[in-house]
């Protein structure tokens, strides 16, 4: 899988918006439920730093996520590849070997959510909530 990086302007402090993004147990204080997201539990250890673990399960998948870079307030990165439970699809999404072919349509549907999550994110700071 390629990396994704997503960006927007947000007026707000780093320190405001690193803190919601690390906070994985309360992202439902700001990002509403969607297809792709639904709650994320099982985080471990607390608090949220390298290496923490996590299940975000959604209504199309769960994923088990790792945090993979974590320098506060500037960057923390995510690797969450998915396990998918749909009728008679079965398997998890990381990209690689024959799920390349679905690479685009994947990716697509990443790029939604990622927007998606980035908007709610700079309504919830800009409000002041």
């Amino acid at each position: 899988m390629p990396d994704l990086h997503f960006t927007t302007l947000i007026e707000g402090s780093a320190e405001s918006v690193f803190a919601l993004i690390a906070d994985l147990a309360h992202y439902d204080r700001w990002l509403p439920g969607s297809q792709a997201f639904g709650a994320i539990t099982q985080i471990s250890p607390l608090p949220v730093g390298l290496g923490t673990t996590y299940i975000d399960a959604g209504p199309a998948g769960t994923r088990h996520g790792e945090v993979t870079e974590y320098d506060p307030p500037t960057r923390i990165s995510f690797h969450q590849p998915m396990e998918v439970k749909q009728r008679v699809l079965t398997g998890t999404i990381d990209i690689h070997g024959l799920l390349k072919v679905a690479q685009p349509f994947v990716i697509a549907g990443f790029r939604q959510e990622n927007e998606r999550m980035l908007l709610a994110l700079k309504r919830y700071v800009e409000k002041g909530t």
